[in-house]
């Protein structure tokens, strides 16, 4: 907050109008280059905000947020450069407009402090470049996004493209008004249309091929191509009112197209003999959360109902792959053992303790960062099953089912009884979730005591504590009051990171005990 921010909007007025210099407007290198210093620029501004912001504040906004934003706002500035980075991502040569793209999506961030509607929605939809980005997916960049997926791929340009534009667009559907423009646009119809969705590679393409060491393994090229669609479908689905039909129906479009791709991830993730990756892990999430979005509207499971019999595929076929999560995830922690790191980070981090509960029963890989990270995703994927099963269990799909209570504890993808979670399972959730509840409020609890009182820490647990910290690089001359200053920050944000992750699961357990009601009701009735 005492940072003088005057050289510093001086800075980034000037790297502005370079961008804007007959110098600049003649050359897309040049004009590039200046791409990349502001993209630079913006990202320390955006570190800078979010160190001084409250936890709790939705939209940080320093002096040095509130002045960059002035310099565009307050003139003619921010239209031009708009029109500028907007026509070079629509039209440069590939690394430039990934360059642009990544620019649109800082200055999209930039506008986003405000609370009126986002100007750089207004310019697009003004200048007609919404269109013209999402028709693009389709026309050109679909049949070069499959030859990204080749065992040896001439160039990955188009991956790169690809996803500095999709993050784009995901920071747009953030808003309402965003939202609304990509979906005008037919967003929706062009990702359920584009084929490189389809074209996952299986799981023993990468070892049949060839290895380089600057070319992605083909399943990492296809998860960076599958993530941001599905990513961009799920934050436009948050968007959408219940009512809007017309909507909901092109979402559930989009699972159909590409139902192959979503069944083998959900498949793969419960999958006893197949192993976990934080990929598939992430896949299994975002894909088990948009079949739970979708099986919610009654109308799409109408229209799925009258199509049946017809060869029609859609969400309704995913009912048992998705039940099929919580036996494999939800009642023990045994799907550790199928879970390996992929790269060089993720083999760092399953050497670094994330320091969050001291469980003595738990392995080296469950309490290092991997392992927590992974653990998380789990959960998501465990609470948008049992979310699922609550949802479909108000009204079974298909009008003329009743419920029938299920007890068996393993779920065989042949049997009619197995309609959702079996008695069995449900009880073994509850079990094992209240205890780890109870776990996770003891040790917030603690965290949150001892970061108020730091002063009751050995010099020695200190050390520990700042030393294993995997997000923070600390000098090894810190004092001791620096190190206990520096104990409280991190002893805060792991209570709070434990809090949340309590209350998802005890919003968890909550769907789970109704569907535990349902199976008592059955009988009461």
């Amino acid at each position: 907050s005492q940072l003088p921010v005057e050289p510093l909007l001086d800075a980034w007025r000037q790297l502005v109008l370079a961008a804007l210099t007959p110098a600049a407007q003649a050359s897309l290198q040049l004009r590039g280059n200046v791409y990349a210093s502001m993209l630079h620029f913006l990202g320390g501004v955006r570190k800078l905000a979010a160190a001084s912001a409250d936890e709790n504040e939705v939209r940080p906004r320093s002096r040095l947020v509130a002045g960059a934003l002035d310099v565009l706002s307050n003139s003619t500035l921010g239209d031009r450069l708009l029109e500028t980075v907007s026509a070079d991502a629509a039209d440069a040569s590939d690394a430039w407009k990934t360059v642009a793209f990544s620019l649109l999506d800082a200055v999209a961030a930039l506008y986003a402090s405000e609370t009126r509607p986002n100007r750089v929605v207004l310019f697009l939809t003004h200048k007609n470049f919404f269109s013209s980005y999402v028709g693009a997916l389709i026309r050109r960049e679909d049949q070069a996004l499959q030859l990204t997926l080749q065992p040896d791929p001439a160039s990955l340009n188009a991956l790169y493209i690809y996803e500095a534009k999709m993050a784009f667009f995901i920071r747009l559907a953030q808003r309402q008004d965003g939202a609304d423009k990509l979906i005008e646009n037919g967003v929706l119809d062009v990702l359920a249309d584009c084929s490189f969705l389809n074209m996952r590679p299986s799981a023993s393409s990468d070892a049949a091929g060839f290895a380089d060491a600057f070319i992605p393994a083909r399943a990492e090229r296809f998860h960076q191509l599958l993530m941001p669609a599905l990513d961009l479908v799920l934050a436009l689905a948050a968007k959408i009112g219940r009512d809007n039909v017309t909507v909901w129906m092109k979402v559930a479009r989009f699972v159909s197209q590409h139902h192959g791709v979503l069944e083998a991830v959900l498949k793969e993730a419960a999958l006893p003999a197949h192993p976990l990756s934080m990929a598939l892990l992430a896949e299994a999430k975002a894909a088990s959360a948009l079949v739970f979005y979708v099986a919610r509207q009654r109308a799409v499971l109408d229209r799925e109902t009258a199509l049946a019999g017809s060869g029609h595929v859609g969400v309704t076929s995913l009912h048992l792959p998705m039940l099929a999560l919580l036996p494999k995830l939800s009642s023990s922690r045994s799907w550790f053992q199928r879970l390996a790191p992929t790269n060089d980070v993720e083999r760092a981090q399953a050497l670094v303790s994330a320091a969050l509960y001291d469980d003595e029963d738990a392995t080296d890989v469950e309490r290092s960062v991997f392992g927590q990270q992974a653990s998380d995703l789990v959960d998501a994927i465990v609470q948008n099953a049992i979310a699922y099963a609550q949802a479909v269990t108000e009204r079974p799909t298909g009008s003329s089912r009743m419920f029938r209570p299920a007890f068996a504890w393993p779920i065989e993808h042949n049997r009619e009884s197995d309609y959702l979670p079996s008695l069995a399972l449900l009880v073994a959730f509850v079990r094992q979730s209240l205890t780890q509840i109870t776990r996770g409020r003891r040790a917030r609890d603690e965290k949150l005591r001892l970061a108020q009182n730091s002063a009751e820490m050995t010099t020695a647990d200190l050390r520990k504590l700042v030393s294993a910290s995997p997000y923070v690089e600390v000098s090894d001359d810190l004092s001791t009051v620096q190190m206990r200053a520096l104990a409280s920050v991190l002893l805060t944000q792991q209570g709070r990171r434990i809090g949340r992750s309590t209350s998802v699961l005890v919003s968890t357990v909550e769907q789970a005990l109704v569907l535990l009601w349902r199976h008592l009701s059955f009988f009461i009735s």
